[in-house]
């Protein structure tokens, strides 16, 4: 294998050099392999005539890797519907990675990675704990950064990397059986989308409260087209009616599909014979989004920075996390960063690290990522601390980004396909499972462009690049693979709801002064369910600050769920035994004629002080799925306000089931006379 792998380098680099197709096609015509073929009477050559040089490049390129057999039927015919359709999946590959020598690139980097000769190599260089910015408490300067953040958000934009396939979720339609993206997994009683668009108008609806001004922050979405992702994003957006934001404020571009290999080199058929083909990584968003025009786009409408989040961590918008992240990347002008927070040992995550790189020109830092898989050539390993337990000696890196738009268009520039990695895992391939792989690539490690001049290790105010430390489960918890009995909580959506709830404890208890049941153990979670349950839609806050002025000095017994998707409450001195549930359809404010938000115009409102709801609740006999918010009840007060309207109580006692409504422009008040329940309606 070496010496092909030396032959395709020397092909590859040629083409690389190569500033148009037509040289790129005069350096394939003198590879050996492609020589005897053109050498050959062959009826392919026939058909190479009438084609297009894209065309022809990817034909030549896939003789030159010796892998020709993909270019006929099982019956070594010239099929042209075959061929069209291969064509179609290898000439967007052969375009993008053009960088890199195309897809004669792509196959030699791929076995260069499988040889171990990629990655991370053996140069003069240390990894350090990074420095960084300690969100992780309340603090004066915490504050500020929560500010500054609020008062970037005009200038910063949102950007999505959407297109995972969600494979190990196996999460299909419920009636047609057709694989979903990781996008549509409904998490609490919405997509995964939804929870990250909600989190972002939160903080524009907090912007609106303290500033007076509506802002709408641009939204771009990276999606790809396995398992229909793009058209089922699409389908998302216009069924919300693009959640009361215009249109125009969203943008999509797609990652190309790549093909799949074993081991050996030899690319994946499916039993159909047709390539198997997976997204490339979200390491490609920054070349594609360049490519696209996303840039541009959002420098017209006078952004300088963007935020990037994850669509499998929903965990992320808790409290004001990322705005005191945004915060300090806007305060300081940065030009890149991370959010991070420790490491859980053992994970199969990547970790943010400080590298000091010695060379003839001097020392550089960089702080970047070193993906998992790559931890053993860095020399990078979980280790015992003094009392023998073991630890992450670097913080997790998260996926959720700053960048500078200009920055980053630089450094594309320099590096189109930053961190390219290979990952070898066990797939159904036609009838039998092999081990597969297939290039894939980081867009953390963008930040490898970003070196600087020796710094002091404990100061991170020179960087260019900066870091923050929050709390792990206000950081990351992701929703990527599916529960299984007995098996470990972590990036299952069961381990999602947990950290959700651990937050929701921290919420009630510490910032609204609420007596609710303890969080007992992993164990009695799992076999015996959530002690309670606090939903809430994030406008009701975000910052945990904010919803601690809103819910004051209540309790909650054992069992009892109280959700509020509605942001303007008053409750003081609730006791609820059972599940209360409170909607407001004008969550955020009234939408105009053509299904836009405006924020605070006629929101519906609730106030309650001194309640009891007293009701059956949940039914714990069912088959409940919590975090799914697929949830059985044997009784339930419900509250449902329209419009502008307002629903009030004040000492009284709501028992037994209740669905109460509330029309737009009516108040109704609750009260009891003569220890009778009465509604009065204004």
């Amino acid at each position: 294998m070496q010496t092909e792998i030396c032959r395709l380098k020397d092909l590859a680099e040629s083409l690389k050099a190569c500033s148009h197709d037509h040289e790129r096609m005069v350096c394939l015509d003198q590879d050996v392999y492609v020589c005897a073929w053109l050498g050959a009477q062959h009826p392919l050559r026939t058909f190479l005539a009438g084609l297009s040089v894209q065309c022809e490049l990817v034909i030549k390129s896939l003789i030159a890797l010796g892998q020709d057999a993909l270019l006929f039927d099982s019956e070594r015919r010239v099929d042209s519907e075959h061929l069209r359709a291969l064509l179609d999946d290898l000439i967007p590959v052969e375009a993008f990675y053009k960088g890199i020598g195309g897809i004669v690139g792509y196959q030699w980097t791929m076995l260069a990675f499988l040889k171990g000769e990629g990655g991370i190599g053996a140069r003069d260089r240390q990894f350090h704990r990074p420095p960084g910015v300690d969100i992780s408490r309340p603090s004066e300067r915490v504050d500020e950064y929560v500010l500054a953040g609020l008062k970037a958000l005009p200038f910063i934009a949102e950007l999505y990397p959407v297109g995972g396939a969600a494979d190990r979720l196996r999460l299909v339609d419920a009636v047609t059986g057709t694989p979903l993206p990781a996008a549509k997994l409904p998490f609490l009683g919405k997509t995964l989308l939804e929870g990250l668009v909600e989190d972002l108008q939160a903080r524009e609806f907090l912007y609106y409260k303290l500033f007076g001004e509506q802002i709408t922050v641009p939204i771009a979405m990276m999606t790809s087209h396995e398992k229909d992702n793009h058209a089922q994003i699409l389908e998302i957006c216009e069924q919300r009616n693009w959640f009361g934001r215009p249109r125009d404020s969203f943008r999509f571009f797609s990652q190309p599909l790549v093909p799949t290999m074993e081991k050996s080199g030899k690319w994946c058929l499916s039993a159909e014979r047709k390539l198997v083909m997976k997204p490339g990584g979200h390491g490609v968003l920054w070349k594609v989004a360049l490519d696209s025009g996303v840039f541009d786009w959002l420098e017209r409408l006078g952004k300088k920075k963007i935020l990037v989040r994850q669509i499998n961590n929903p965990i992320a918008g808790a409290d004001y996390g990322l705005l005191a992240f945004c915060g300090v990347g806007f305060l300081e002008d940065k030009l890149f960063g991370f959010a991070s927070c420790p490491r859980q040992v053992q994970a199969a995550e990547g970790v943010n690290v400080l590298i000091e790189e010695k060379s003839a020109h001097g020392t550089h830092y960089c702080l970047t990522n070193v993906e998992y898989c790559d931890f053993k050539k860095a020399g990078i390993d979980d280790a015992p601390d003094a009392e023998g337990s073991i630890y992450s000696r670097f913080p997790s890196n998260t996926n959720i980004l700053f960048a500078d738009i200009q920055g980053i268009k630089d450094a594309v520039q320099r590096c189109p396909i930053p961190g390219m990695i290979v990952n070898l895992k066990r797939m159904p391939i036609g009838d039998e499972e092999k081990e597969v792989a297939r290039l894939e690539s980081t867009m953390q490690n963008i930040a490898d462009q970003f070196t600087e001049p020796k710094v002091s290790e404990d100061s991170s105010s020179a960087l260019k690049t900066f870091l923050t430390y929050n709390q792990r489960r206000k950081t990351i918890s992701t929703t990527k693979r599916e529960f299984i009995s007995g098996g470990a909580l972590i990036e299952t959506p069961e381990g999602c709801l947990w950290d959700y709830l651990q937050n929701a404890w921290e919420l009630l208890t510490h910032h609204c002064r609420f007596s609710i049941p303890s969080l007992l153990s992993v164990q009695e979670y799992l076999t015996s369910g959530p002690p309670f349950l606090f939903f809430y839609h994030p406008a009701l806050g975000p910052l945990y600050k904010e919803i601690g002025e809103k819910l004051q000095h209540g309790q909650m017994s054992l069992g009892s769920e109280l959700q509020l998707a509605i942001a303007e409450v008053a409750i003081e001195r609730l006791a609820l035994n059972g599940s209360l549930l409170i909607e407001a359809d004008h969550l955020l404010g009234m939408r105009s004629k053509d299904g836009l938000h405006q924020y605070g115009k006629r929101m519906g409102s609730c106030r309650l002080q001194n309640v009891r709801v007293e009701n059956a609740g949940i039914d714990h006999t069912r088959k409940n799925v919590f975090w799914r918010s697929e949830i059985y009840r044997k009784q339930c007060c419900r509250i449902l306000i329209h419009g502008d309207g307002e629903f009030v109580a004040e000492n009284v006692t709501l028992r037994g089931d209740h669905f109460i409504e509330v029309q737009d422009g009516t108040c109704v008040v609750a009260f009891e006379r003569a220890g009778v329940l009465h509604f009065e309606r204004k």
